[in-house]
């Protein structure tokens, strides 16, 4: 009878749901883990902790592009952002909670509170950040297989921080930060140097924003940028 007893026990303890949770992984995890191993490895993703990105931009509001330059780190909210074409110079940072912005348009002064948090959300939510991110495993973001395929971050809070949407590879073709559902579309990945992978272009769903890479460099710190002045 014991050894009836014991055998039954055993089969209902292998029917538990912690014992069904270690057999199956978790769907949001495994997408994220493709998504680091598509974009260079968490390995060095986990190096980095500046970046350092050169584009084209077009814009529909512009009558030409312009060269964008963003400076950034990857571990606090400090970002620096610099647009140059003939006709414009514009120049903005954000550091230690406050920012400061110059242009040809208007005199150097401080960011509105508004302007600042605008910036902070976007590099709260920021796509390559969060790669980051993911390849440390940060316990403040959970990763979610959406019921449409997309991969779902989300905040402790329980919010939607961004999401992505992956081909059969785990490169990200398109992502889209909060709750939004339109989003913006990723091109082919390429390797800039120093194993991390980056899009070659991205272009709002409308066509309205356009941009070519020119450069992105990861580094083991923030940028040596200028935060407080032009």
């Amino acid at each position: 009878m014991r050894v009836i007893l014991a055998a039954l026990c055993a089969l209902l303890l292998s029917l538990t749901p912690a014992a069904s949770a270690e057999a199956e992984p978790d769907p949001g995890r495994a997408a994220a883990d493709r998504l680091v191993a598509a974009m260079g490895g968490a390995e060095a993703w986990s190096r980095a902790h500046g970046l350092v990105i050169r584009a084209r931009h077009w814009e529909a509001a512009f009558d030409a592009p312009y060269e964008n330059l963003i400076q950034m780190s990857l571990d606090e909210p400090l970002m620096r952002f610099e647009g140059d074409s003939a006709a414009m110079r514009r120049r903005r940072a954000v550091a230690d909670g406050k920012g400061w912005r110059v242009s040809e348009l208007r005199e150097l002064g401080p960011m509105t509170p508004e302007q600042v948090a605008d910036d902070l959300n976007w590099w709260e939510a920021h796509a390559y950040r969060n790669i980051g991110r993911l390849a440390r495993k940060d316990p403040s973001i959970t990763p979610r297989l959406h019921t449409d395929g997309r991969l779902e971050l989300y905040r402790p809070d329980g919010s939607r921080l961004m999401w992505y949407r992956l081909n059969a590879a785990g490169e990200p073709i398109a992502f889209g930060v909060g709750d939004g559902e339109q989003g913006s579309i990723f091109g082919p990945l390429i390797d800039r140097g120093g194993g991390i992978k980056h899009p070659a272009w991205a272009t709002s769903s409308d066509g309205s924003f356009r941009a070519i890479l020119v450069e992105a460099t990861a580094l083991p710190a923030p940028p040596a940028a200028d935060w407080e002045k032009p």
